[in-house]
């Protein structure tokens, strides 16, 4: 069980750092003379996230404040913090711009107290301010004395002061307050600082003692380290942790789509349940296994008492009357696999299977066996049901998709079956199945994979329109809907679409630059659609999570080289905002690749990326349903690695014709005349197994041990001193290799 201790929890203040068992806080606020204007430095905009380690190890921010420009940096040492903020370059004379450090309790139980030096000391040596509260202490320094330190209750009169009362103003003294306020200004640019807990003052103050000399140093180590991971890992690192805040409602950490949403938009605490299953798989990939399961849990906690889970769970609205695309049996896999934990699948099982047979129950309005979208009418949540309520369970709300179809307050759903919703429904029964089965509950898993099976087949006859060539969605009254969307694409994900179906979608709707095509995948509309013009949300607009859905269905049909094209496109839109401003958009123009261009683009939204991890995963992947793999045709990176918890931290490399899998004792092996997709890797001391890809020629397996057989499908083939040698032949062949 994860401990969280200090971290900027507070979705407004990404300069606070807070410990969440004893409200506990220290914070940044400065002061512009010219302007004569005080912040208590937001988030926004304007704010750029910098480097990140997990768990509040290490984060820098720097807020621009009229001409100014205040970093802030902390670190947690275990039960202690400390950090430095520095104020450069200065927009006015260093004596006019000031910066106060605050340390006390927004919440919770505790006081402070100041601690002043005597006599000449105290010209010399900075105060101490003690935190005490039922059954702990903290001792708080700077490293330098301040111009002034004062206590007060309400942190915010401070930034009051500053404006009505002017730099020079000294509050009258007090013995006790909940904050202790220490005041510079920049003719000190840089001030380090630390805090120490302990049970006593004594014990805290030996702390402290302890990490204020070493602050810089801790500092210094712990942004090399941060700096030191490679660019698309580190980029889903830091939006992720930056994005990371306390729910208060649930008392635990979770990832809210963007921490600019939380407080003002949503009361407080805001949990979108299709997000925080990508928020999971995320987490997993960068091997932050207790982020990963904080989702996760966000996720199951959006369960209501019918089984079904909520859409949204926030402190102003509560979307109890709908759901979101079904998602969770593949986020629950992938960390479970990716972490080495199964408790996360015994976790979730019972939860996603309930949801499940929800949906058969609530959005089958024409009863045909093939769902739609809806609204129940239950709870008072915003645009309860109603078309908008409707359209928001598919998550992707104003789509050009949902245009012809009209809202039934006799059955709750929209007059039209979603395409997306049935094929995800399909993977979701699928891996559902296997996790019963790998629990023990093998008549579950049988009932689910019959129903997949049976519900794939009506897909496939009522969804899948012949004439365009597409999977479509369908009205009642039998006609397709026009306008289509990368879900169109799901039948693919889910396995549902024959090998026929998949080459047209492919073929006559990926490739096509007119139609989903073009040098900015996946367009979110067709080009050819008059919608996709509108460049507004959903329509016009390249969307991360539905490009994991294509990306996973072009592998899952062998379309590895279109799946590389999906994977670099997507890597291009974010490298391009990231490198330049450290922005993680929420959608993307599909025209012009642009995030910035679009108000309803978030500029640091986590699902953002997503678009960098398919890179990742395009050369080294932990694949729900072909396990481990490795290589790509076109690698959009070279190199890469991932933490599994059955293996340890794995590495891959791709050059030209070759590709290298290492893992922490070694070489796994090395392929050379082929950088193709190598699936279903396992190894032991003692064997190696993988699933080849197509060649052309001839290609040499080296393995770090002798060989004392080899075959593909069963037949033997020859052995060198360079390796195995495989001959030319069709993917889906299996290697087997054994140590002499």
């Amino acid at each position: 069980m994860t401990r969280w201790g200090w971290n900027t929890w507070e979705a407004t203040a990404p300069s606070e750092v807070r410990d969440p068992h004893t409200g506990l806080a220290v914070r940044v606020s400065a002061y512009s003379t010219k302007a004569n204007d005080a912040t208590p430095l937001p988030f926004s905009r304007e704010a750029e996230l910098g480097p990140r380690l997990p768990e509040g190890r290490f984060l820098e921010v720097t807020f621009p404040h009229h001409g100014s420009r205040v970093r802030v940096r902390a670190a947690a040492e275990g039960d202690d913090v400390c950090g430095a903020v520095e104020v450069a370059p200065e927009g006015e004379w260093g004596l006019r711009f000031w910066f106060t450090l605050e340390v006390g309790f927004p919440g919770g139980e505790g006081e402070m107290r100041l601690e002043i030096a005597e006599g000449e000391a105290a010209y010399v040596d900075p105060p101490i301010a003690f935190a005490t509260w039922p059954g702990g202490a903290a001792a708080f320094s700077p490293a330098i004395r301040p111009v002034t330190q004062h206590l007060y209750d309400d942190r915010e009169e401070v930034l009051r002061e500053f404006v009505e009362r002017g730099y020079y103003y000294r509050p009258p003294a007090r013995e006790r307050g909940r904050w202790a306020v220490l005041r510079f200004n920049a003719i000190t640019p840089e001030v380090s600082w630390a805090l120490g807990v302990g049970a006593t003052e004594r014990e805290a103050r030996e702390r402290l003692g302890g990490l204020l000399p070493r602050t810089p140093a801790v500092l210094g180590e712990r942004r090399a380290e941060a700096a030191a991971a490679p660019e698309r890992p580190a980029a889903i690192r830091d939006v992720l942790n930056w994005n990371t805040v306390w729910n208060p409602v649930w008392n635990r950490p979770y990832t809210p789509t963007t921490r600019g949403w939380v407080s003002h938009r949503f009361g407080g605490f805001i949990v979108w349940q299709v997000d925080s299953w990508f928020h999971a798989i995320l987490a997993t990939r960068v091997g932050d296994g207790a982020l990963a399961r904080a989702n996760l849990e966000a996720a199951l906690g959006c369960r209501t008492d019918t089984g079904m889970l909520a859409a949204l769970r926030s402190g102003l609205t509560d979307w109890v009357d709908r759901s979101h695309p079904p998602f969770g049996a593949h986020a629950a896999w992938i960390a479970a696999e990716g972490l080495g934990d199964g408790s996360i699948l015994e976790r979730a099982y019972p939860v996603l299977r309930d949801a499940y047979r929800w949906w058969w129950r609530a959005r089958d309005g024409n009863g045909d066996g093939v769902l739609e979208y809806g609204s129940s009418p239950v709870g008072d949540g915003h645009f309860v049901h109603t078309r908008l309520a409707a359209m928001d369970e598919s998550f992707n709300d104003n789509s050009p998709v949902h245009d012809e179809l009209s809202f039934m307050t006799g059955t709750h759903t929209l007059d039209g079956a979603d395409v997306g919703l049935n094929a995800l429904l399909v993977h979701e029964a699928e891996l559902l199945a296997r996790i019963a089965e790998g629990l023990g509950l093998p008549d579950e898993g049988a009932e689910l994979r019959n129903g997949a099976a049976a519900h794939a087949e009506r897909i496939r006859g009522v969804l899948w329109d012949e004439e365009r060539g597409v999977f479509a969605n369908r009205r009642w009254d039998g006609e397709f809907v026009r306008s289509l969307s990368p879900m169109s694409f799901a039948p693919m994900f889910a396995g549902v679409a024959t090998q026929a179906q998949a080459d047209r979608l492919v073929l006559e709707w990926l490739r096509d630059p007119n139609r989903f095509g073009g040098d900015h995948l996946v367009a979110g509309t067709p080009h050819e659609d008059p919608a996709s013009l509108d460049n507004e949300y959903w329509r016009g607009r390249v969307w991360p999570p539905l490009n994991y859905v294509v990306y996973r269905g072009l592998r899952r049909y062998g379309y590895d080289e279109d799946a590389a094209r999906v994977a670099a496109a997507g890597d291009a839109m974010f490298l391009r905002s990231w490198q330049e401003s450290r922005r993680s958009y929420e959608n993307f123009n599909q025209r012009t690749g642009e995030g910035g261009d679009s108000p309803d683009a978030e500029p640091f939204y986590t699902w953002g990326t997503l678009l960098p991890m398919l890179a990742e995963a395009d050369l080294l992947d932990l694949d729900p349903l072909d396990g481990l793999c490795v290589g790509s045709p076109a690698p959009p990176v070279a190199a890469t690695t991932l933490p599994t918890g059955a293996w340890g931290l794995l590495r891959a490399e791709v050059r030209g014709d070759w590709v290298a899998l290492e893992g922490p004792r070694g070489l796994v092996f090395r392929a050379r005349g082929s950088a193709g997709r190598f699936r279903s890797v396992t190894w032991s001391d003692r064997m190696l197994t993988l699933t080849l890809p197509a060649t052309v020629a001839p290609v040499t397996i080296e393995v770090p041990w002798p060989v004392r057989d080899a075959t593909v499908d069963g037949v033997t083939v020859e052995t060198t001193a360079s390796g195995v040698v495989v001959p030319a032949g069709a993917a889906g062949r299996t290697l087997r290799v054994e140590r002499g």
